[in-house]
């Protein structure tokens, strides 16, 4: 060969390893720009995750702040009720009431025309409470006006055959027509101690009707199968029952808790003559199902005449 064919070769060879390391290098560097991109892809990914579980992090949060808030909100509400307030009784309620149960019960002829119902007697297994003793059921609710009657007559009632604690004094609702702020006492709270009969007073709704105290699956079926769902209702023993109100609720009309409680034990006032007669019917019927005890009650004169007022004998 040649040596003008030998440098012709040469240059040949030169020339293709020049284009061989020009397409090597620019293969890597489209290798390079191409992991470049896949990494800031793959970091956005990334961040796009991230922002997505923050944010639905961020909802959850804030979705369970707002159950718990409306839970401790129910139970706030459920707890101590609405409406009107809900107090403690005063000293002139519960000396009120202490009075009356005793210094009326020698009336010998209480006016029982004014007294609502009255109570109607019932046939079926005797309602008693835990310890065995005959129990008083009552059921209500806060708002209601006719519920807010007939708790004072019985409260005098019950007063003469136990104590309470920690009664409470509100008015019912002040948009029901009936009777708007009928000043009265609430039994949700209260306990009730006797060695004649045992009391339970369920204020099944608050003051705005809202759940407020369940009844159990026996009383539920006492209130709806013998009262018909309707407040207040009172089954006394399993002997008597009493649905509806014992009196007008506009008797106590413009009336505090304080006022009712001073007129409780005034024969002379239309609405202390009127709740001593209601509270006399329901003394007769205590004493008639308890067996008539204690005896200087069942046996004074107003209580045996309401019983004569009520069974004709």
């Amino acid at each position: 060969m040649t040596d003008g064919a030998n440098g012709a070769k040469g240059r040949d060879d030169r020339q293709k390893d020049r284009a061989s390391n020009k397409y090597a290098a620019k293969k890597a560097a489209s290798e390079r720009l191409a992991a470049q991109r896949a990494a800031q892809q793959k970091a956005e990914r990334r961040r796009n995750v991230l922002v997505a579980g923050g944010s639905t992090l961020g909802v959850i949060i804030v979705v369970v702040v707002i159950v718990v808030v409306g839970l401790v909100s129910k139970k706030s509400s459920t707890s101590t009720g609405s409406g009107n307030a809900v107090v403690g009784a005063s000293s002139t309620v519960t000396n009120g009431i202490s009075t009356a149960a005793t210094s009326t019960l020698s009336q010998a002829s209480p006016d029982f025309s004014t007294v609502s119902g009255p109570p109607s007697t019932i046939t079926g297994n005797p309602l008693t409470g835990s310890g065995g003793k005959p129990q008083v059921l009552y059921v209500g609710a806060e708002y209601c006006p006719y519920c807010a009657a007939t708790r004072w007559p019985l409260a005098v009632a019950l007063a003469r055959f136990g104590t309470f604690d920690n009664l409470k004094t509100t008015y019912s609702s002040d948009t029901d027509q009936a009777g708007p702020h009928t000043p009265t006492l609430s039994f949700h709270g209260s306990s009730y101690t006797s060695q004649y009969i045992d009391f339970t007073g369920v204020e099944q709704e608050d003051g705005v009707g809202k759940p407020l105290e369940t009844l159990t699956s026996a009383q539920n079926q006492l209130f709806t199968s013998l009262g018909g769902g309707g407040y207040p209702f009172i089954d006394f023993g399993g002997k008597w029952i009493q649905k509806g109100s014992a009196f007008s609720p506009t008797l106590l009309k413009g009336m505090t808790p304080d006022d009712v409680a001073k007129v409780l034990a005034d024969p002379n006032s239309k609405q202390g003559k009127t709740v001593q007669a209601s509270a006399d019917v329901f003394t007769a019927i205590i004493c008639e199902m308890d067996g008539g005890k204690p005896s200087d009650v069942c046996t004074a004169p107003s209580v045996t005449a309401a019983e004569k007022a009520i069974t004709g004998k």
